[in-house]
């Protein structure tokens, strides 16, 4: 064979590799139209408002941070879906039984989305013909095992704050148009003074929280221009910091886990909380606002 002729041989068996993979590749293509065809349609689910209905006496207010719902259908875990997205179910137009748990950030931080297991999930059962969409509010409640250790809204006639020996400044409650639901309370530092920390804590002696629960939380709304940290008080006084909470130019809403402080180092049969606000070198009038203050476990 002269050279042009191998050249043309070889541009042949070239092109027919390439059409046999195109081939191949249609084969796979029609085969997955296949396995996901009308049959396996789903349905949507679009989640209207999200509520909390607690009973104010005994729970408290039931204002809340759901930012997402866990979606499990017959069962089976399907995925984590942020407020606002659309939930597609596959049922075969078989009856599902769809469950939701709420979700929250634990600590406020996006990185540790987990479901808030001291609220009840949302079950029923449902045919729906594939391809339709349907609005569903949801609405969450506590569940019976939750123990509300502590409340304060500070709308009573007293409140169950106080100012701690080593603050130089006191608290107070406020009604101003910075409350939240009803009052609210006011811890600040000035830069007229010479006072530069803040800290109250709860009365009386104390708390008795589980040792060795991950499901031990405050649940708190607040605002503030500045950082501030929250822990737990042992009965040798020393403080055992939760956490370190960021700014909040307007109201926000933060579950706090406090299992860690309590298990960790030595342990106490009871706890306060507290609330600490320092004066800064880019801010000397620290301020922050609280409200609707739950300690609760299961």
């Amino acid at each position: 064979l002269t050279l042009f002729e191998l050249r043309h041989k070889d541009l042949l068996l070239s092109m027919r590799l390439f059409l046999l993979f195109v081939l191949l590749f249609c084969v796979l293509l029609c085969g997955s139209c296949k396995k996901y065809g009308p049959s396996d349609a789903a349905f949507v689910i679009k989640a209207g408002p999200i509520s909390v209905a607690s009973n104010t006496a005994t729970e408290g207010s039931s204002s809340h941070k759901i930012t997402d719902l866990w979606l499990y259908v017959n069962g089976q875990f399907q995925a984590v879906y942020p407020l606002g997205n659309l939930m597609p179910i596959v049922t075969k137009n078989k009856t599902a039984k769809i469950q939701i748990f709420a979700g929250i950030k634990n600590n406020g931080i996006a990185d540790t989305r987990i479901p808030w297991s001291f609220y009840d999930l949302v079950e029923f059962d449902t045919l729906v013909e594939t391809g339709k969409t349907i609005n569903r509010s949801f609405s969450f409640k506590y569940n019976a095992t939750t123990h509300f250790v502590w409340k304060e809204n500070f709308d009573e006639a007293g409140f169950s704050l106080t100012k701690s020996l080593i603050s130089d400044t006191v608290g107070g409650i406020t009604t101003s148009a910075n409350s939240f639901e009803g009052k609210s309370y006011e811890l600040g530092l000035s830069s007229a003074n010479s006072s530069s920390i803040a800290q109250v804590e709860s009365t009386g002696s104390g708390f008795s929280l589980p040792r060795g629960s991950e499901k031990v939380y405050l649940e708190l709304n607040y605002k503030g221009n500045s950082v501030f940290d929250l822990g737990l008080i042992g009965e040798d006084t020393k403080l055992k910091q939760a956490i370190m909470i960021n700014p909040q130019e307007n109201w926000n809403k933060i579950y706090v886990q406090l299992g860690n402080a309590v298990s960790d180092g030595v342990y106490s049969s009871k706890y306060k909380v507290y609330f600490r606000l320092l004066k800064q070198a880019d801010n000397q009038s620290p301020k922050i606002f609280l409200d609707n203050i739950k300690l609760i476990y299961l």
